[in-house]
């Protein structure tokens, strides 16, 4: 991963994050799937990290934290969405460890540090 040393295990994020937009409805999950499969193209896979679709605001993967619950549990939907958040902070360090990322990533690594901090 161009030297930069990190924690990450890209292979679990991905998978976990997945699993987790499953519940949601649309077509995140099965996107993030087809990015983890390009784990041989580091250029390939880092792009799709970097990009609108991850990020970008309303319609992103991102913005899945605000998702309103799709009729699951109460409480598993609330530990989903704190696991969620928790792993796209994780990837937000990551990719801007990385150095040059998609420049939403800091609203939302803001966004998602402070809901933590709030126990949201």
């Amino acid at each position: 991963m161009s030297g930069v040393p990190s924690t990450l295990d890209l292979d679990y994020t991905l998978e976990r994050l997945s699993g987790i937009l499953d519940s949601h409805g649309g077509d995140h999950a099965a996107w993030l799937r087809e990015l983890a499969a390009l784990r041989g193209n580091e250029a390939a896979l880092y792009a799709g990290l970097n990009s609108q679709r991850m990020w970008g605001g309303a319609g992103s993967i991102a913005n899945e934290a605000l998702a309103d619950n799709p009729g699951i549990a109460p409480a598993r939907w609330e530990m989903d969405i704190r696991e969620f958040r928790t792993l796209m902070i994780e990837l937000a360090e990551h990719l801007r460890a990385r150095g040059r990322h998609y420049p939403d990533i800091d609203f939302w690594l803001s966004a998602f540090s402070s809901w933590r901090q709030a126990g949201v």
